[in-house]
């Protein structure tokens, strides 16, 4: 149990710079887990810090989703959400979407970004071994503004899919459906803000 805490006292120096506003809110939860952990009391510990590290990941969460476009000219789009999930839950990791639609043409996007989830390994497999994607269908390995992407997409299907890593812990992935051009999978990726987001998911 003693190691159980301090392994996730390093998790959560990791996540300090993230706290912004609510940074006096969120160190007292640590004070209280560090005051604990001083006094052998290493389950109640356990749990202080948990419960700080789902905060943190929260603040994070609500910040990739303000980092979700607006829509297209000609498109509307639904309120973005974002959640946290711990790893115990599907892999775990932090995520926020949003979702576009054209009403005249029935076409429809939906943006996710996914981090800090051991799920990335698969995408991160294929973009690292492009040998990989062989045989696969109507998928190939593109660039979106200089960043390596894997681009999926069937005319006849009407339907695609673009995703890409960044700074090798966050999935950004852009599904299109009854599309019939591959194009604005690619405008919907460039008009997020890649700079930005690398220093949001970076701390």
């Amino acid at each position: 149990m003693k190691k159980a805490v301090i392994a996730l006292l390093v998790v959560i120096l990791g996540f300090m710079g993230m706290a912004g506003a609510r940074a006096d809110e969120i160190s007292d939860i640590i004070e209280r887990g560090k005051k604990l952990y001083q006094e052998g009391k290493y389950s109640e510990a356990s749990s202080e810090l948990q419960y700080a590290v789902s905060q943190i990941q929260n603040l994070q969460a609500e910040r990739l989703k303000g980092l979700l476009p607006e829509p297209l000219s000609g498109w509307t789009a639904q309120e973005p959400s974002a959640s946290a999930a711990p790893m115990a839950l599907f892999g775990g990791g932090i995520t926020a979407n949003r979702t576009y639609k054209k009403e005249d043409t029935g076409e429809s996007i939906e943006i996710q970004i996914i981090t800090q989830s051991p799920l990335l390994q698969t995408v991160m497999m294929l973009l690292a071994n492009p040998a990989m994607l062989a045989g696969q269908p109507d998928t190939k390995l593109v660039r979106v503004k200089g960043e390596k992407a894997i681009e999926k997409f069937s005319a006849k299907g009407k339907k695609g899919e673009l995703s890409l890593i960044l700074e090798a812990n966050t999935l950004i992935t852009v599904k299109g459906r009854k599309i019939t051009d591959k194009n604005v999978l690619h405008q919907y990726m460039e008009k997020i803000d890649f700079e930005v987001m690398k220093k949001t998911i970076g701390g």
